[in-house]
């Protein structure tokens, strides 16, 4: 069931029942004592439902946000779905922003960027002299910083992002 790009309620409310049947059975394995039931209402007053309500509004258009709140809060929720335990890193598949979730949150992310900073899969690859599919493994890396444009289906790059990059690479040379 696709989500209602007017009222990302429903996947709010996923979200954040699905972080807490985690913590949960984590908090169940640790301490059970500790668990303190939490009501759905709870959950959306939280920084977790605070964060996710901030990005539903930018994707609906409501409100702008600092480029910088909008990559936090976007930051943070990927981490809290998918940095496991006990690991350096994480990884968000690719998968994902084809759920309406995902899809909530690439909308978010696009909308705070303006054109002229977000350039093609294909340019960025001619400027920085690698193939797509390079661009692609640091896109998964985050290497490069990317932007999926839901409406459209395409995928832009960061162009501050391929800007580092060149500066690198001609450190790097020099």
């Amino acid at each position: 069931m696709e989500a209602d790009p007017r009222d990302y309620q429903d996947v709010i409310d996923q979200a954040l029942q699905l972080v807490y049947s985690h913590h949960h059975r984590l908090v169940s394995q640790l301490f059970p004592a500790a668990f303190q039931p939490l009501s759905l209402e709870q959950l959306r007053q939280g920084p977790l439902g605070q964060d996710l309500t901030k990005l539903s509004q930018l994707a609906r258009g409501q409100v702008r946000v600092a480029r910088e709140g909008v990559l936090d809060a976007i930051e943070s929720v990927l981490q809290l779905l998918f940095w496991p335990a006990a690991a350096d890193d994480y990884t968000v598949p690719r998968s994902f922003w084809d759920t309406d979730l995902g899809r909530m949150m690439a909308l978010a992310k696009y909308r705070a960027f303006e054109p002229n900073e977000l350039v093609s899969i294909g340019n960025a690859a001619q400027q920085l002299g690698v193939t797509r599919p390079t661009i692609y493994r640091w896109m998964d890396d985050r290497t490069l910083n990317y932007v999926r444009d839901d409406m459209s289906g395409r995928t832009f790059v960061v162009r501050r992002d391929i800007d580092n990059l060149k500066k690198v690479a001609a450190e790097y040379s020099a």
